[in-house]
């Protein structure tokens, strides 16, 4: 046990703006937090909340968290969404001034009892199929660090709800001063009309997966293109991954206007030369003045969004508790989420 029963004082100013959020007095909701943040920072290994004991007071016990966390009386969105924006100007900012911001989704594996938001999923063709719930995530991220912007469950009822989300996260969105060039990475469902229309409000570029039902302004559909486009047009290219490790591919380069999009720099990519149209990865984006193995790298950040929902997932990992019907689970397995996100600095370094 930790012998310490006052909050440490550093940790308490720097969390006291966002105790309007928890409006629960009596059972001091805000104060469990911030234990709830201070045992989970100090806690080697997963920090499961079970595995918490030796890190907090011995009066704070397990079912107080958890009665804080499943409770409705604090917005653990708000919560988040306050951090956020004091961590990006607190940290120090990169030498070239670019901020990315990657949206994606990612599916929290689930078992027990049915939950509303649940479905089955499988991210290839080829690939098993999964089991759970799909969560919308949006990080910024340079160089090592990576910071959660907003998370929300998707709604697999709710038709394009992950791009209606995607699109919400990217509006509230308030760069720091230091930016000089936000770019804008997510998958080919964040590649609606209205968020490339909100991207180009906002003056962001962007690298982005395409669907192959996109148009070329002459009608001819890009899955026509990818289909019948012979290897000999393929070159082999290296890109860095975000820990500097060498991925060659085999890519294919192309200048051209696309219906609602306008002028933009196409790159097809496959791992092997003799791999056929089906594992051919679509990519576009607005910088022209860029070779085939730069939006490779950028693209290659995806990843961070898989790495960020997995340290949140060890550190507050949604349990059996958070598996009951109707809109109450929904919302708990947010909270869930959310307070691991805020645990987690809220910054990430790697």
């Amino acid at each position: 046990m930790w012998d310490r029963t006052c909050i440490p004082r550093k940790v308490y100013q720097v969390l006291y703006p966002f105790k309007r959020h928890f409006r629960c007095a009596q059972a001091r909701h805000f104060l469990v937090f911030c234990w709830l943040v201070v045992a989970l920072i100090r806690a080697p290994g997963k920090g499961t909340r079970k595995g918490l004991g030796a890190s907090r007071p011995p009066k704070l016990t397990y079912w107080t968290t958890m009665r804080m966390i499943r409770s409705g009386q604090w917005d653990a969105a708000a919560v988040i969404e306050g951090m956020a924006p004091t961590t990006l100007r607190t940290l120090p900012p990169p030498a070239d001034g670019v901020l990315y911001l990657i949206g994606d989704s990612t599916l929290q594996a689930k078992r027990g009892r049915q939950h509303p938001l649940r479905h089955t999923k499988r991210q290839s063709e080829y690939g098993p199929y999964m089991f759970g719930c799909e969560m919308g995530l949006l990080i910024a991220s340079w160089e090592h660090v990576r910071v959660p912007i907003a998370v929300a469950l998707i709604d697999p009822q709710c038709r394009w709800h992950q791009n209606t989300l995607c699109r919400h996260m990217l509006q509230d969105v308030v760069p720091p001063s230091w930016v000089r060039q936000v770019m804008v990475i997510a998958d080919a469902s964040c590649a609606a009309n209205a968020t490339m229309r909100l991207i180009a409000e906002k003056q962001y570029d962007y690298v982005l997966a395409l669907p192959r039902t996109r148009k070329f302004t002459n009608g001819k559909h890009l899955r026509d293109m990818v289909q019948h486009l012979p290897k000999s047009c393929y070159y082999r290219r290296a890109s860095d991954k975000p820990d500097g490790r060498r991925q060659d591919y085999w890519v294919f380069l192309r200048h051209a206007t696309l219906h609602n999009l306008g002028d933009v720099t196409m790159v097809l990519s496959k791992q092997r030369r003799n791999s056929g149209p089906k594992n051919v990865q679509s990519l576009v984006t607005n910088l022209t003045d860029v070779h085939a193995g730069a939006v490779l790298s950028i693209d290659a950040r995806r990843w961070g969004i898989a790495l960020t929902r997995k340290r949140a997932e060890e550190r507050v990992a949604p349990g059996p508790e958070a598996s009951d019907q109707g809109q109450r689970a929904c919302d708990a397995l947010g909270r869930f989420v959310r307070c691991g996100l805020s645990a987690l600095g809220p910054a990430v370094w790697e």
